[in-house]
C-alpha cells in the first residue's frame, strides 16, 4: 500500500537534458574546438628537439596529447547523444582538463626548442573553449543537484512509508495451545 502512495505522490520526473539543445551545442563546440588543435600539433616535431638537448619525454607527451585530442572529440560527440549521464560528462571534463595541463609542459618545450609563435597559437586556441567548459561544469552541477533532489524525495518517501507501516496494528494471529 505504501508503494502505491509513493507512486501517487511522486512528482513527474524532470525532462532529460537530452532535450536541451544548448547543452548539446556546448558539447559539440568543445569537440570542434579541440579538433582544431590536431593540425597545429602536427607541426610540432618533438623528436627533433632531442638533438637540441630536449628530454625524450616531450615526444611521448606529444603523442599522448594527440591521442587525448582525438578522445575528447569522440567523447564529446558521444555525450551529446546522452548528456544526462553525469559519469560520462565528468570523465570528459576531466579528460579536457588533463589535456590542458599536459599541453602546458609541451608548450614550454615548443617555445624553447622549436617555435614560440606556434606555442602561442596552440595555447590561444586551446583556451578558447573555457566558456564552454564552464557551461559543462555548470551542467554537471545541475545533474548532481537533480540526482540529490531525487534521492531526497525517495528518502523522504521511504521514511514516510516506514513510519506508516510501524503505525499499523499488528495482525491478530491465532495461537493454538495444547492442553
Amino acid at each position: 500500500m505504501c508503494w502505491f502512495g509513493v507512486r501517487a505522490q511522486q512528482q513527474p520526473a524532470p525532462a532529460p537534458y537530452t532535450d536541451d539543445p544548448e547543452t548539446v551545442n556546448t558539447l559539440n563546440r568543445i569537440a570542434k574546438q579541440t579538433a582544431r588543435l590536431s593540425p597545429l600539433l602536427e607541426q610540432v616535431h618533438a623528436q627533433d628537439w632531442v638533438a637540441k638537448g630536449a628530454s625524450e619525454t616531450y615526444a611521448a607527451q606529444l603523442e599522448s596529447i594527440r591521442a587525448q585530442v582525438q578522445a575528447v572529440g569522440t567523447e564529446m560527440s558521444g555525450i551529446a547523444q546522452h548528456p544526462d549521464s553525469m559519469q560520462d560528462c565528468l570523465k570528459a571534463l576531466f579528460r579536457v582538463q588533463t589535456l590542458h595541463v599536459s599541453m602546458q609542459s609541451l608548450m614550454g618545450g615548443l617555445r624553447r626548442y622549436q617555435n614560440a609563435a606556434l606555442a602561442d597559437l596552440i595555447e590561444s586556441i586551446a583556451t578558447e573553449d573555457q566558456g564552454d567548459l564552464q557551461k559543462l561544469q555548470n551542467h554537471i552541477l545541475e545533474l548532481a543537484n537533480r540526482r540529490e533532489q531525487e534521492y531526497l524525495i525517495a528518502d523522504h518517501e521511504a521514511q514516510r512509508c516506514r513510519a506508516e507501516i510501524s503505525r499499523e496494528p499488528a495482525k491478530n494471529t491465532k495461537r493454538t495451545t495444547s492442553h
